[in-house]
């Protein structure tokens, strides 16, 4: 294990951690360990109830510039013959998302949100930081009930009317705001 005081990536993930605490973003550091890089750990809790965490890292080994991964662990095994659907809805998903990133590893049966992205160091931006983690919040809350549902085997056509449910209310929530 890497000392937190010999890692840059945990210094910067620190820093980062107390900017998103003064705007109210709960966060937790984690220290790099073995493999696993030092990791700023979000909670996501929507307002129904929904959970999960984002895992931001820096990408060993990519300095020029550095990258950082958001990574969040969807909590749905996916039923062996609900494969082919599941990538499918995630197509469906990604393709009208501003932040794409739901992806399905056949090999582990899971299903991820994962975004990359390239940024400066000096300095790194907050809100370089926070305006991927507002849209990874929305896509993951709004769309992981379908998802489980896609991973337990519902129809696609089930998926895509609940798909048209979530959309429905997502401008009927922008309508509703002006």
């Amino acid at each position: 294990m890497t000392a937190p005081l010999e890692d840059p990536a945990y210094d910067i993930l620190a820093a980062l951690g107390e900017e998103l605490a003064a705007g109210d973003v709960d966060n937790r550091l984690v220290p790099a360990d073995g493999i696993a890089p030092a990791q700023l750990v979000v909670p996501l809790t929507a307002e129904d109830g929904t959970t999960a965490s984002v895992n931001l890292c820096f990408l060993p080994g990519i300095d020029y510039p550095a990258v950082v991964q958001h990574l969040v662990a969807l909590e749905h095994d996916v039923a062996p013959d609900a494969v082919e659907t599941t990538a499918r809805f995630l197509h469906l998903v990604n393709s009208t998302l501003p932040v794409t990133g739901f992806e399905l590893g056949e090999s582990a049966a899971a299903v991820v949100f994962r975004y990359v992205q390239p940024v400066s160091l000096n300095p790194l931006d907050p809100a370089v930081i926070v305006w991927p983690l507002s849209m990874i919040f929305h896509a993951v809350t709004r769309f992981d009930a379908l998802v489980g549902e896609a991973c337990r085997g519902a129809s696609f056509e089930h998926l895509v009317s609940g798909y048209g449910r979530v959309m429905a209310d997502l401008y009927a929530d922008d309508a509703a705001a002006r």
